[in-house]
C-alpha cells in the first residue's frame, strides 16, 4: 500500500523496511539502489507535480542519496529524514524546493585498542522557498 511522501509516509515506509528479514530487506535495498524512481513510485504516493520533480532531479545526486539510504537500512539504521510543510503562502506545486542531503561518518579510536567501526548518519531536508 502506497504512503504519502510526507515525514510520518517516510517513516512510515522506513519501518516496514527494517522490521524485514535482513535477506527479504537486502532485496528492497537493492531494489532502492538500481531503480531509485520506480522504487520511490511504488511505496509512495505521489502528486502528479511530485512525480515531475523526481524526473527532474538530477540521477547522479538521487543516485547517490538512494545508495545512502539502501547502505543505512542495510546496517539497520535509521535516516534522518525532513520535509517542511508548505505555508499558507507556499503552494507545494509552485514553490521552489530545495533539497539537502547528508552523508557522514564518525569513527573513534582509543589508544591501545583497535579503531570501532564506523557509524553512518544520512540525512535529507526538503524546503520551501
Amino acid at each position: 500500500m502506497k504512503t504519502k511522501f510526507d515525514n510520518a509516509g517516510v517513516s512510515r515506509v522506513e519501518h516496514i523496511i527494517l522490521e524485514l528479514a535482513a535477506s527479504e530487506r537486502r532485496i528492497e535495498t537493492d531494489y532502492l539502489r538500481a531503480q531509485p524512481v520506480q522504487w520511490i513510485d511504488e511505496h509512495f504516493d505521489l502528486t502528479q507535480r511530485q512525480q515531475e520533480q523526481l524526473q527532474s532531479i538530477d540521477p547522479v545526486f538521487l543516485q547517490c542519496i538512494a545508495t545512502a539510504v539502501a547502505d543505512s537500512w542495510d546496517q539497520g539504521r535509521l535516516i534522518s529524514f525532513y520535509k517542511e510543510e508548505p505555508s499558507a503562502r507556499q503552494s507545494e506545486d509552485r514553490s521552489p524546493k530545495d533539497i539537502i542531503f547528508s552523508r557522514q561518518s564518525t569513527q573513534s579510536l582509543t589508544l591501545g585498542q583497535a579503531p570501532e567501526q564506523a557509524l553512518e548518519q544520512t540525512a535529507i531536508w526538503i524546503w520551501y522557498r
